[in-house]
């Protein structure tokens, strides 16, 4: 394969992806089929079957576009922040708004929402994984400058993905993802803003 087919492969893949994700966004997994991802980019359907097998495929390659996306940016907002406090709050602030992308992105009932883990996958996984670098590397940071005391910072930061998990987790648990509302954003939110208050107080020298 040449260079030039290799940028041309690239480019036409971005071009699937940022359809599929403005489609997924509109309409939701289960709504959204691969013909009409194949008729935003202008392709055929047997055209975008070399690309991806299936539509879970597409919808797998958009979470993992979405993470990269979020992780680039907290990334870029961190940099601007001198003290790990206030990048713990970055972090808590930018991961409800993820959640909140991914919610949308989905639109699935609950009960399809948890029946459907296996399609995320190794992705959820491995950003998981990251997830876990990021804020252990900011905790480590804290450390560094004697702005926070000296903790094991990946069960630390383990333990607070945790907590927030289970608030999210909570809070859907007995409605369909499409209904979330302003209401519950409001209440998660507050918690979050909480449990990151008691966090940060807990770490502090």
């Amino acid at each position: 394969m040449t260079e030039k087919t290799k940028t041309e492969d690239s480019s036409k893949l971005d071009n699937i992806l940022n359809a599929a994700q403005k489609r997924f966004g509109h309409y939701g997994l289960c709504k959204t089929t691969m013909n009409e991802i194949a008729a935003d980019v202008g392709m055929g359907k047997a055209s975008l079957y070399y690309y991806f097998p299936d539509k879970e495929a597409v919808f797998q390659a958009v979470i993992k576009k979405e993470q990269e996306e979020f992780l680039s940016e907290m990334k870029k907002h961190m940099n601007a922040e001198t003290d790990a406090s206030s990048q713990l709050k970055l972090y808590v602030k930018y991961r409800l708004d993820y959640f909140q992308n991914l919610l949308n992105l989905s639109k699935l009932k609950t009960e399809s929402f948890f029946n459907s883990k296996p399609i995320f996958g190794k992705v959820v996984e491995d950003f998981y994984k990251l997830e876990i670098e990021l804020v252990a590397s900011i905790i480590q940071t804290g450390i560094d400058k004697q702005e926070l005391r000296e903790v094991n910072k990946e069960e630390y930061a383990l333990l607070l993905m945790n907590i927030l998990q289970g608030l999210r987790l909570i809070r859907i648990k007995y409605k369909a993802l499409a209904e979330f509302d302003p209401e519950d954003v409001a209440y998660l939110k507050q918690n979050n803003d909480k449990v990151i208050c008691m966090f940060i107080k807990d770490l502090r020298r």
